[in-house]
């Protein structure tokens, strides 16, 4: 064998290791991709689960057996979460069933509130909700002050996702004038 074999061997070896090397990495890629999309479907779908429970609820504490004429009667953002008569840390991180749809009974309940959902194979999802009030001519304007809007933000995490998925949605009280 002399030193040109040698050479053309070495240069195949390298070659094929190359080869191998680049298609490993593509399958690591793609199985990551992979696993991201089928936890993004689900929390998409655990997501929009809460924000269905969440809307199913009345606009304000004050409002599930009244109507409500005037916003001073609303709930402050302070006072925002469970009603005090509610142990908080009985709905740290909830299990299923849920003890967030016997005990709540109007949106801002759910602010701060935590929860963990196990829907498939995938494992735990890490559920996390915040209401605020937003203004009437811009809901992605914050308001300090009680409006007839209420804006839900629903945040699920996985190990699986690159980034968290964020859902949102308004809730508005109808003026009964």
């Amino acid at each position: 064998m002399n030193l040109g074999q040698i050479l053309l061997i070495i240069l195949a070896l390298w070659l094929l290791a190359t080869i191998q090397l680049t298609i490993n990495s593509s399958i690591t890629r793609a199985s990551l991709v992979t696993m991201d999309s089928e936890a993004r479907i689900d929390a998409i779908s655990v997501g929009q689960a809460m924000i269905d429970e969440i809307q199913s609820k009345s606009f304000d504490s004050c409002a599930v057996n009244d109507t409500i004429y005037f916003l001073n009667k609303l709930t402050p953002s302070s006072k925002f979460g469970p009603d005090r008569t509610i142990e908080k840390t009985v709905l740290a991180n909830d299990k299923e069933p849920f003890k967030s749809m016997i005990l709540f009974n109007d949106v801002d309940d759910y602010h701060r509130y935590t929860r963990i959902v196990t829907p498939t194979h995938l494992g735990e999802f890490f559920v996390r909700d915040s209401i605020i009030y937003v203004r009437a001519n811009d809901q992605n304007v914050y308001s300090a002050t009680p409006t007839w809007y209420k804006k839900i933000i629903v945040v699920v995490k996985h190990p699986n996702l690159v980034d968290s998925v964020v859902i949102k949605s308004l809730k508005v009280y109808r003026e009964y004038f």
